[in-house]
């Protein structure tokens, strides 16, 4: 039998008319005269995600919060910051002559939260100073003023380079691209347990997190990217290594 007409759907157009869609519309404009280079690499987190298990009870007895993989991640991206501080930077102004850019003091994190008013980037302030626990509270206080729509200005300007853990929603391997006025960008998938070999080449069980970071290529070249990303790769595979960074 002949099919049935076809009846063509209402096609409409969308305003983008809230704060939030506009700023990102902005920011993704101005992004574009970026150009970037990428790099990914496979975390091996069973060590740190055993860590996070083994102090969860402790961290809600003593100090009344969890802590998350992200909370850890936060502060290892600030460890390796103070092993490679231009990756904390930002080029410009475009005009300069000659070319210039700054590399800022403070590691002001920003973290891509997903609320029902769009994707909002707050970051937290001077996370070289701050403890992994100080850090979770900043995220969970960054995260529901975020879903209440109650962020205030100074909660979104000043971020120095951003970490998103779109994982936690879904993807494997995530593309992200840069915001204006900061380098880098990092971008984590899910975390997921594959067989990998161990030191006897014996397949074991592992929780494995791919990374991608993306970074303005005018003045940070592959290797000097390529080298931050081992560093946080040190931090997050071998927490051990964290007793001999800390202050």
């Amino acid at each position: 039998p002949p099919r049935p007409p076809i009846k063509p759907g209402e096609d409409k157009v969308v305003q983008i008319t809230d704060n939030v869609g506009k700023g990102m519309v902005k920011s993704m404009n101005e992004s574009l005269s970026m150009p970037v280079m990428a790099l990914g690499e496979e975390i091996d987190v069973t060590n740190m995600v055993a860590l996070q298990k083994a102090v969860k009870a402790s961290a809600e007895k003593t100090y009344g919060t969890k802590v998350t993989l992200t909370s850890f991640m936060v502060k290892a991206i600030s460890l390796a910051l103070n092993e490679h501080p231009i990756i904390n930077s930002k080029f410009g102004p475009n005009d300069a002559n000659p070319p210039q850019y700054t590399v800022f003091g403070s590691h002001n994190i920003s973290i891509a939260i997903d609320t029902p008013y769009g994707l909002v980037v707050p970051n937290i302030k001077d996370c070289a100073n701050l403890s992994v626990v100080e850090i979770q509270r900043e995220l969970m206080r960054l995260a529901m003023d975020a879903k209440a729509n109650k962020l205030k200005l100074p909660d979104i300007q000043g971020g120095t380079i951003t970490l998103s853990n779109i994982g936690s929603i879904g993807t494997k391997d995530p593309r992200p691209i840069p915001f204006a006025g900061q380098a880098v960008i990092g971008c984590t998938g899910r975390t997921m347990t594959l067989p990998r070999y161990n030191e006897k080449m014996e397949l074991v069980p592992r929780h494995i997190m791919h990374i991608r970071w993306v970074a303005d290529h005018r003045h940070l070249d592959g290797a000097t990217l390529a080298r931050f990303s081992n560093s946080f790769k040190k931090y997050m595979e071998t927490p051990g290594e964290w007793t001999l960074a800390l202050r």
